[in-house]
């Protein structure tokens, strides 16, 4: 799996003038993922497999044990993550932040990424939202996957309406690759992925996801 693809691939779409439809696509590639640059396409991601290690690390790992960390990713450098306990697998789980980092910064020609990675026992944003960013990566590595409006095309203002609330809502699958654009990206005032956090229940996994946002240093 390479990001070598990515930067070329992307000079060859341009986010000018959003179209009529907003809308979200699930591609088939890695390098498909420049069609985030289509103006209309608010969501774009990639289903992929995750390595078994990752998976064996997280549930390794104390059920109740809280993990937060916040780094600033360069692609010079590998992940440190101190906040990481040593575990097996832990190794398989920092290769795969360093490829999601990669794959960020070669599409956005980005200098580095901020990262969150957090493990969660409630819904962190359970209610219909755009995120005022430019753009933001998304990987849920275990539990529920975030979730996005499948009808795009809706009013922004009208997120609390009992019509939208009640909209059929597709949820990523674990390790899929999740492209969120954010109401400040160019030409798209106005727009924005509208998505949530999935709601846990009493018996459902604790849930482990990463984000990535673009940062350009002056």
């Amino acid at each position: 799996m390479t990001t070598e693809k990515l930067s070329t691939a992307a000079e060859t779409l341009t986010a000018s003038t959003l179209g009529s439809t907003p809308v979200w696509r699930r591609v088939n590639e890695l390098t498909d993922l420049v069609e985030i640059f289509d103006p209309e396409v608010q969501i774009c991601s990639w289903q992929r497999q995750l390595d078994p290690a990752i998976a064996q690390y997280l549930c390794g790992l104390e059920l109740n044990r809280k993990l937060q960390a916040l780094e600033t990713l360069v692609p010079t450098d590998p992940p440190e993550i101190g906040a990481l306990p040593e575990h097996p697998g832990k190794t398989a789980l920092l290769d795969d932040l360093a490829l999601l980092r990669d794959i960020l910064c070669e599409l956005l020609g980005s200098e580095a990424a901020g990262m969150r990675l957090a493990r969660l026992g409630h819904a962190m944003c359970p209610g219909w939202h755009v995120d005022k960013v430019g753009i933001r990566l998304v990987c849920t590595y275990q539990g529920p996957g975030t979730q996005w409006l499948e009808d795009q095309n809706v009013d922004r203002g009208q997120l609390r309406s009992e019509q939208v609330r009640n909209g059929r809502a597709v949820e990523a699958t674990p390790g899929e690759i999740v492209l969120l654009k954010g109401a400040i990206w160019q030409g798209n005032q106005g727009y924005g992925a509208i998505h949530r956090s999935p709601e846990l229940t009493v018996n459902a996994p604790l849930r482990t996801l990463v984000t990535l946002d673009p940062f350009w240093r002056e």
